[in-house]
C-alpha cells in the first residue's frame, strides 16, 4: 500500500486476505450513498456493498433493524473472444487501485494477460457525486495491447449482493438503459437504480439490455483493434433517469469536491507522512457528510461497511460534529436535525424505560427508537447481555452538549429557538427523572455505563454526571434566552449545584465512578506488546474487577470542557488514567492525543496521533473490513486542530494554545466562526487568523 500526498494506492497484486479491508479503505460516498470499492468483476473474496443513508429494514418480528445493502451499481465484466478476464485464473501484470483525496475519484489500473497471451490494458474510474445527491458514475477504458479481437463488456446493476430477504426485485423491462426496481419487504419503501451508458467510439458495435431477477445490464460488443483505446461512460442514479452528459456530471462533481476539499483541508509543513494521514481522514469526512442529516445521520462505520448494522452512535456528535460545525456548519445543522426528527422516538424510549422527557437511542436508525441488541453471542458460544441500550444514558446529554456547541460557534438563533431548545429541554427532563437525591443531600446517577464499557452498571460515572450537569446548565441558559421562568428551571438549578462530581479537591483527581479506586490495579506494560484488547486477555468478568479502562472517560469530559480546567488538573488526571487505559476502543487514542498535547506532553500526543490516524490504513484493530472507523477520521482532525493547534471556543470567541510536534514546522487550516471563514496559520513563533 502506498499513500501519496493526495491519494492512497493499493499496488500491483490481488490479495484475497486483505480484499475486504481494502474495499473499506478505498470506499466512496457523499453522505447519502456509500459504496465499498470492490473489484468490479466480483470474486468470492469480495464483499461489494452499497448503502443509502436512511434505508433501514426490520424483520417481521422486529428482531432486526439494519442498514440494508442495495444492488451494486459498479459491476463490470470484460470478455475477450468470449473469455472472461479474471485476476485469479489469469496472469496479472498490474492491478492497482487508488482514491484521489482531492477529487473524490477512485481509479483502477489493470493490465491482464490471458491464457492465449493477449494483453489488455484496462482503466476504470468511479465516483459518487458530491454535486448530485442521487448520482454516481463510472468510466471504462480498454486498450488491446498486442492483439485485435472481439470484446464484450457487460456493465450494469447487480442484485445478487442485495439483501434478498428484505429487498424484492420488481424487475422492470427497459430497452435502452439498465433499471432495477426494488422495494423493502416489510416497509414497502421503493428504490430504483438507473444506468445509461455511452460507447465513446465510432466503431460499429452491438448494444443490448439483459434483465433478470439478478440484475439489469447493458452489453456492448465490438471488434477491437490493436493499440486503440475504447471508452464506455456510464451514468447511474437513484430514483430518476440520469440526465445530461457524463462529462457535465463529472465536472460538477469535481468542482464541488474541490470546494469542499479547500474548506476542509489541513496543511502540515515538515512531515509528509503525517500530511498524508490527515488527508486520508479528511477525505472520508468529506465523503461522509455532504448529503447526510435531516432523515439520516452518519453511522459508526460511515456508509462503507456492515459493522454495527449501520447504526448511529454518540460518535457522530462527539467526534464528527466538531469538524462539521467548524468547517461546514450547514452540514452540522442537518445532522442535528436528524436528532430533532427522531425526537419522538427518543420520547418513546423514555416512556418504555419508565422515565420522562427524551432518551436518545444508544444505537439509532431512522425512527430514533432504541436499536441496540439485547444480547450478543461470543465466539465460544456464550450468550451475554448487552446493557448499553438501557444504561449508556450519556448519549442524551451528549446531544444536548453538541446542540449548544453548534449554537456557540454559529449563533444560529433560528435553530436554537425552533429545534435545539426542545432537544435540550427534553433531554434535561429525562435526566431529571433518572437522577436521585440521596441522604447526603447530593444528586446521584446510579446503574449506568460510561464511555468505559468495561465497567457496567456503575454508580456516579464521572463523565455521565458531568454531561448531565451540563445538560441542566445549558437548559437553564436556553430558558433564560427565551425568557422562560418556571419551577422546572429552579429544580434544574438545584441539581446543577448539588450533583455528585467524584472530584477530590485535595488531589484534583476525579474518581471515574464510585468504588473505582478499590479495584485491582493492572500494570498494562506487562501485557505489551499485544494485538488484542485487555478484556479478551483477562476475560470480561476479570476486567470489570480491575482499574483497566476501555477508553477515555474522565479525560473525555476534560477534553469537551477544556476551558474550565487548569493544565495542572488535566495533567494530574491524564497521568493517573493514561497508564490505566487499554484503548479497547478506536475512539480512545485521539482523545489521549488531544489531552496530552494540551498539557505539553508532546511525545505522548504524537504517539497517540499516529495510533489514531493509522487505525484503518494500518488496520490497527484488525476489523477495517467492517468499514472505515469514521470517528477516528474525526479524531484525526480534532487531534490536529484541537490538540496540536490548541483550539478552544465558547460563545464569546475562539482562542489557541498550540503545542506542535517536533516533526512539524507549521499547520494551516480554516474554520467558520459566526458565518465568517477564518484562515489559520500556526508555527512555533506565531498564530495568524485572517
Amino acid at each position: 500500500m502506498g499513500i501519496s500526498d493526495l491519494s492512497i494506492t493499493i499496488e500491483k497484486s490481488f490479495s484475497h486476505l486483505r480484499e475486504r479491508e481494502i474495499e473499506s479503505i478505498l470506499s466512496l460516498g457523499n453522505g447519502y450513498i456509500g459504496t465499498r470499492n470492490s473489484l468490479e468483476e466480483f470474486y468470492p473474496d469480495c464483499n461489494p456493498a452499497s448503502f443509502i443513508g436512511n434505508m433501514y429494514v426490520q424483520g417481521p418480528d422486529d428482531e432486526f433493524n439494519f442498514l440494508v445493502k442495495i444492488p451494486d451499481w459498479t459491476r463490470i465484466k470484460i470478455y475477450v473472444d468470449d473469455e472472461l478476464l479474471n485476476l485469479r485464473t489469469q496472469e496479472v501484470i498490474e492491478n492497482s487501485r487508488s482514491v484521489n483525496f482531492a477529487e473524490g475519484i477512485a481509479v483502477r489500473e489493470w493490465k491482464n494477460k490471458d491464457k492465449h497471451g493477449r494483453i489488455t490494458n484496462i482503466k476504470i474510474l468511479k465516483y459518487i457525486s458530491l454535486a448530485n445527491k442521487n448520482g454516481m458514475g463510472k468510466l471504462l477504458v480498454i486498450k488491446p495491447e498486442n492483439y485485435t479481437g472481439n470484446i464484450r463488456v457487460t456493465t450494469g446493476i447487480d442484485c445478487g449482493v442485495a439483501e434478498f430477504g428484505y429487498l424484492l426485485n420488481m424487475n422492470s423491462e427497459s430497452r435502452n438503459f439498465a433499471l432495477v426496481h426494488m422495494k423493502t419487504k416489510y416497509s414497502d419503501r421503493e428504490l430504483k437504480i438507473f444506468q445509461k451508458s455511452t460507447f465513446e467510439a465510432k466503431d460499429v458495435h452491438i448494444y443490448y439490455i439483459e434483465n433478470s431477477y439478478n440484475g439489469s445490464y447493458e452489453n456492448f460488443e465490438w471488434r477491437a483493434e490493436l493499440g486503440k483505446c475504447y471508452a464506455i461512460e456510464s451514468l447511474c442514479s437513484l430514483n430518476g433517469h440520469p440526465m445530461d452528459s457524463f462529462d457535465k456530471n463529472f465536472d460538477q462533481h469535481k468542482a464541488k469536491w474541490a470546494e469542499r476539499w479547500q474548506e476542509s483541508r489541513i496543511l502540515i509543513k515538515g512531515n509528509v507522512y503525517d500530511q498524508r494521514l490527515v488527508n486520508f481522514a479528511t477525505y472520508h469526512l468529506v465523503n461522509s457528510g455532504e448529503f447526510s442529516g435531516n432523515s439520516c445521520s452518519i453511522p459508526a462505520r460511515n456508509l462503507s461497511g456492515e459493522s454495527y448494522m449501520g447504526h448511529v452512535f454518540w460518535d457522530t456528535e462527539m467526534y464528527l460534529l466538531p469538524f462539521f460545525i467548524l468547517t461546514k456548519p450547514e452540514i452540522a445543522r442537518a445532522l442535528l436535525m436528524y436528532r430533532y426528527n427522531t425526537l419522538n422516538g427518543a420520547r418513546q424510549n423514555a416512556i418504555n424505560e419508565g422515565y420522562k422527557g427524551a432518551s436518545y437511542a444508544w444505537e439509532s436508525t431512522d425512527t430514533g427508537l432504541e436499536a441496540a441488541p439485547s444480547v450478543a453471542i461470543l465466539p465460544n458460544g456464550e450468550v451475554i447481555p448487552i446493557l448499553s441500550g438501557k444504561h449508556e444514558i450519556h448519549i442524551s446529554p451528549d446531544i444536548a452538549y453538541t446542540v449548544w456547541k453548534y449554537w456557540e460557534a454559529t449563533g444560529d438563533e433560528d435553530f436554537l429557538v425552533n429545534y435545539g431548545a426542545e432537544m435540550i429541554f427534553e433531554t434535561a427532563r429525562y435526566c431529571e427523572s433518572y437522577i436521585t437525591k440521596e441522604d447526603d443531600g447530593l444528586y446521584h446517577i446510579n446503574k449506568v455505563i460510561g464511555p468505559d464499557e468495561y465497567h457496567e452498571l456503575v454508580d456516579d460515572n464521572a463523565y455521565t454526571n458531568y454531561l448531565v450537569r451540563n445538560n441542566f446548565d445549558v437548559a437553564i441558559k436556553t430558558k433564560e434566552k427565551l425568557n422562560i421562568k418556571d419551577e422546572e428551571t429552579e429544580r434544574w438549578k438545584e441539581i446543577t449545584d448539588k450533583i455528585y462530581s467524584g472530584l477530590n479537591p485535595k488531589t484534583g483527581l476525579y474518581e471515574q465512578f464510585k468504588g473505582y479506586y478499590n479495584l485491582e490495579y493492572i500494570d498494562l506494560n506487562e501485557y505489551e506488546p499485544r494485538t488484542v484488547p485487555m478484556d479478551v486477555i483477562l476475560g470480561r468478568e476479570k476486567t470489570s474487577k480491575t482499574q483497566v479502562v476501555k477508553q477515555a472517560d474522565v479525560l473525555m469530559f476534560m477534553f469537551l470542557f477544556g476551558g474550565r480546567f487548569s493544565k495542572e488538573d488535566v495533567a494530574i488526571n491524564y497521568d493517573f488514567y493514561e497508564k490505566r487505559c487499554g484503548h479497547g476502543s478506536s475512539l480512545s487514542p485521539s482523545i489521549h492525543c488531544i489531552i496530552a498535547a494540551r498539557t505539553g506532553k508532546i511525545q505522548d500526543a504524537y504517539r497517540y496521533f499516529l495510533k489514531n490516524a493509522q487505525i484503518d490504513i494500518g488496520n490497527e484493530f484488525g476489523n477495517a473490513a467492517g468499514g472505515v472507523h469514521i470517528a477516528s477520521a474525526g479524531g484525526a482532525w480534532m487531534s490536529v486542530v484541537m490538540g496540536f493547534a490548541g483550539l478552544y471556543y465558547a460563545e464569546d470567541g475562539f482562542w489557541f494554545d498550540p503545542h506542535l510536534p517536533e516533526e512539524w514546522e507549521s499547520i494551516e487550516f480554516s474554520i467558520v466562526w459566526k458565518g465568517e471563514r477564518k484562515d489559520i496559520y500556526i508555527d512555533r513563533e506565531s498564530i495568524i487568523a485572517t
